[in-house]
């Protein structure tokens, strides 16, 4: 089953790409791959809530939690209170993390050619734009199947928790 499970394959794609950039960044930037994703999508989104970005990073919120302390204590990110809701803020990239941004994006483009040297050009862009549609189809129509078809899928987290307590 594994050897053509798709979430198998773009898993180990993704865990075995971002582990031999991993070093390659935190050696010569002193960051690691998620901390300069979490800056690109500070640098990329200015304004962004906090809500907004540990949306966009895939990741468990406390640790981008962990990742905006980080980059905010290195002065990489700037914290502002929104003028519209005192309870929210926003963040922006500061001077030095978008010049560390822009020291490091040459690096994740020459890696990501690596990556997928084994491809033609025309492969290589035929393969980038079906990754693109199945993104996009995953966030927007899949997720609407899954849940018409798995109501499961799309219980509340106070529902998870009762499962919980429940097993218990």
């Amino acid at each position: 089953m594994l050897h053509r499970s798709l979430t198998y394959h773009l898993a180990t794609i993704s865990e075995d790409g971002i582990g031999h950039a991993g070093r390659i960044f935190e050696t010569r930037f002193g960051w690691s791959v998620r901390e300069i994703r979490v800056l690109r999508l500070i640098r990329s989104n200015p304004g962004i809530t906090f809500t907004q970005l540990a949306r966009q990073t895939k990741f468990e919120r406390s640790l981008t939690s962990r990742i905006l302390a980080k980059l905010m204590k290195a002065g990489l990110v700037a914290r502002t209170n929104s003028p519209k809701d005192a309870r929210v803020f926003t963040l922006t990239a500061t001077e030095a993390g978008t010049a560390l941004c822009d020291k490091a994006d040459p690096l994740s483009i020459e890696l990501e050619a690596m990556m997928l040297e084994p491809l033609t050009d025309e492969q290589r862009e035929a393969f980038l734009e079906m990754i693109e549609t199945v993104r996009r189809w995953v966030q927007t129509g899949y997720r609407e199947k899954v849940a018409a078809r798995f109501p499961e899928a799309v219980a509340d987290a106070s529902h998870k928790r009762s499962a919980k307590l429940v097993a218990k």
